[in-house]
């Protein structure tokens, strides 16, 4: 059995405890605020899937001429331009797009979005000439139908009169690329994201 302790060590063991409480506390909190901490903002990466509107010059000679001044999203009646943001660098800074996966080109009458380009960035088609945006290509391992499950949704959607899309079970969709106009519809339909569009060559 031990003796009385001295003050000194009573004080000195309760300055220990002490000392190794408030730690102990201090870690707690900055554990705690840790956690509740806001996550530091990440600048999201750029939009992929976006294609530039009907009948847009090849992309370099589009940038050279496109001044970036928004008539042709003011032009276009189904508000289906966008001007892409700071993300995808200054080149490309505020120029026209649309994402066909959200909402696809309606391929109006007269293509008053490019009739609306000042600049020649967007060329203004002949008489009865239809708009062009790109071409749709298929991801074969996406596609239902190659899958061997029924799917048309593309074709069903296609505008086109014949139809720019043909579809056979056990094969992927097909794209007759002379009559596909880009218009993206295809691409918002399916359901797999097998769709998506090209730039027209």
């Amino acid at each position: 059995m031990s003796g009385p302790i001295s003050r000194r060590e009573f004080f000195g063991s309760a300055a220990r405890e002490g000392g190794r409480f408030a730690l102990e506390l201090l870690e707690g909190w900055g554990a705690a605020a840790a956690a509740f901490a806001k996550p530091k903002r990440r600048i999201p990466p750029p939009p992929t899937g976006w294609v530039r509107p009907p009948n847009a010059l090849p992309e370099a000679d589009f940038l050279s001429a496109c001044t970036k001044c928004g008539d042709c999203l003011t032009a276009c009646p189904h508000y289906v331009l966008r001007k892409l943001g700071p993300e995808c660098g200054t080149a490309l800074l505020e120029t026209p797009v649309l994402f066909p996966r959200e909402n696809p080109c309606q391929l109006c009458e007269g293509v008053p979005c490019a009739a609306a380009c000042g600049t020649g960035a967007l060329r203004k088609p002949a008489q009865d000439e239809m708009p062009r945006l790109g071409a749709a290509r298929v991801a074969t391992a996406r596609c239902y139908s190659a899958q061997g499950q029924p799917c048309d949704y593309c074709v069903t959607a296609c505008p086109e009169k014949p139809k720019a899309m043909a579809v056979r079970l056990g094969r992927a969709a097909q794209v007759v690329r002379d009559d596909c106009t880009g218009c993206g519809r295809c691409v918002q339909i399916c359901p797999t994201e097998a769709v998506s569009l090209e730039a027209a060559s």
